[in-house]
């Protein structure tokens, strides 16, 4: 009996992200942890992944930190390696990278009291964070999901993990995300599309609806009026239902996709719901409305 492919997930990100809390999670599911390998380090793991006789290599995750890459003085060339024998071994590979802004790591750091790992006496906190996230875009466009850690709890953080790699793996079985947003609050940076609701009528100026959520029936009705809506729902289908078959050919596992308004409350959310109808259709569809407090 041949031995399924062997997967491999590498956990990467900024110091303060939560790789720790992410790694513990896979670990859960079964896979063979190792913390904080280098680039070159993670290429001779990949030799004994391929070896039909390694059981405990089947499935393997394992963490690159800004410590590890630093290990490699050309370590831009050292990813460019790794990446190239990944594919040379066709050997099937998730890279998670974690994410928070300046200001939640700072927050964090100062907190726990710990060291940035970059953190001299000639560099304050905040350039350190800085020089580390300059330093560790070469892994970030290598990545094939990027989760932003900034309003998650570690529970939270587990929890996105386990839904995202716990479900069965046949290609049908894509994970989507689709989750409506703010722009006043940013993009979500975990986007693989983005689709602007703002040219709707907005029920924030109404004030009997301000305090209320795309989801309640007054702030449905209000949004209904408006003829483009339902136009606007039918173009995001049709276009989501041409181009997710081929991130299904590329082998993809999930995909992220947010609609986004002004303050994220009232048009993104009543889009986000309505294209999750269609899309659960064919689809596994988790929503998540990320400024709804």
């Amino acid at each position: 009996m041949n031995r399924p492919q062997s997967k491999l997930i590498i956990i990467t990100g900024l110091s303060g992200s939560g790789k720790t809390i992410a790694l513990h999670a896979l670990e859960d599911q079964g896979y063979f942890c190792i913390d904080n390998l280098s680039p070159k380090m993670i290429i001779t793991i990949l030799e004994r992944m391929n070896d039909p006789t390694e059981k405990s290599y089947h499935k393997v995750a394992i963490s690159i930190d800004i410590r590890s890459i630093k290990l490699d003085k050309s370590f831009k060339k050292s990813v460019d390696n790794l990446y190239n024998k990944i594919a040379d071994l066709n050997i099937k590979t998730n890279t998670i990278f974690l994410h928070s802004s300046i200001k939640i790591l700072l927050s964090r750091f100062n907190a726990t009291r710990r060291l940035h790992p970059l953190a001299k006496n000639k560099i304050s906190l905040k350039e350190a964070i800085s020089k580390e996230m300059e330093i560790m875009q070469v892994l970030k466009e290598n990545s094939n999901l990027i989760i932003d850690t900034d309003d998650l709890l570690p529970l939270d953080l587990k929890r996105q993990i386990n839904m995202r790699f716990s479900h069965s793996q046949k290609k049908e079985d894509m994970l989507i995300q689709l989750q409506s947003f703010g722009y006043k609050n940013n993009i979500p940076n975990d986007s693989d599309f983005v689709f602007d609701v703002r040219c709707l009528a907005n029920p924030f100026w109404d004030k009997s609806l301000r305090a209320l959520s795309g989801k309640d029936n007054q702030v449905k009705s209000f949004i209904k009026k408006d003829p483009a809506s339902l136009e606007l729902i039918t173009n995001i289908v049709k276009f989501l239902n041409k181009w997710i078959p081929k991130f299904l050919k590329s082998d993809r596992n999930y995909l992220t996709i947010s609609i986004g308004c002004t303050g994220g409350q009232h048009r993104s959310v009543y889009i986000t719901e309505n294209v999750s109808k269609e899309l659960r259709k064919k689809y596994t569809i988790l929503v998540k409305h990320r400024d709804i407090k």
